[in-house]
């Protein structure tokens, strides 16, 4: 069998070419990711900024921290906005975390921004500061995982952690012995349902404290 290119036909295919290359140049810049992420302490908290390139497709970010450098837990997700111009405030109890930005897309792979060491000045003191920090909040139950309770000891040597509706109904409990320097507690929270909650700690015979955090699916 034996084609013939015609003029109509070269037309046709140069077009498909250019719309393929259009195409991967359309992920290429996709990926291109973030341009700029900020991060700096203020007090107990570490301010987080960052700049999006602003391409098409992408879904929503995701704000994580690490104790380790190593090992990062999504803190909160962003979903995209108007503006390529994003912030977000971090309770940060501990002396030096390390944060990231990941870039979600709809139809690529993930692009990571930049990781960015905080150190807060933070005077943590013992526990009764109260310098304890909780994540992720909103707790998702569609991601599920556990609830990571964080916190900087001096002199504690027990924590009681209670989980109570607002009505002050206690739903869950838990107490764990504590050791000099940073700590981090899990809870699986995965048998909430929606709504609001407040998360009340205390250790050693003092006053609780009391946060609120929100279910969401």
């Amino acid at each position: 069998m034996r084609f013939i290119s015609t003029k109509n036909t070269l037309g046709k295919i140069k077009n498909a070419l250019a719309t393929l290359a259009l195409g991967f140049l359309a992920v290429g810049s996709a990926q291109a990711g973030i341009i700029d992420f900020q991060a700096q302490s203020n007090q107990c908290n570490a301010d987080l900024t960052w700049v999006s390139d602003g391409v098409q497709g992408i879904s929503i970010y995701e704000v994580q921290k690490s104790l380790d450098g190593v090992n990062f837990t999504t803190i909160t997700t962003v979903r995209r906005g108007v503006s390529n111009s994003y912030s977000f405030t971090a309770r940060q109890p501990e002396a030096q975390v390390r944060y990231r930005i990941v870039e979600n897309y709809m139809s690529v792979e993930p692009t990571m921004s930049t990781v960015r060491a905080v150190k807060t000045s933070c005077d943590i003191g013992s526990i009764d500061s109260p310098a304890i920090g909780f994540y992720p909040n909103p707790y998702l139950t569609s991601v599920g995982g556990d609830l990571h309770i964080t916190l900087e000891n001096e002199s504690a040597k027990m924590l009681n952690i209670q989980i109570t509706d607002i009505t002050g109904r206690v739903i869950l409990k838990q107490e764990n012995e504590l050791h000099r320097g940073l700590n981090q507690i899990d809870m699986n929270l995965s048998n909430l349902t929606v709504g609001s909650y407040l998360i009340v700690t205390s250790a050693d015979g003092l006053a609780p404290n009391a946060d609120r955090f929100i279910v969401q699916k």
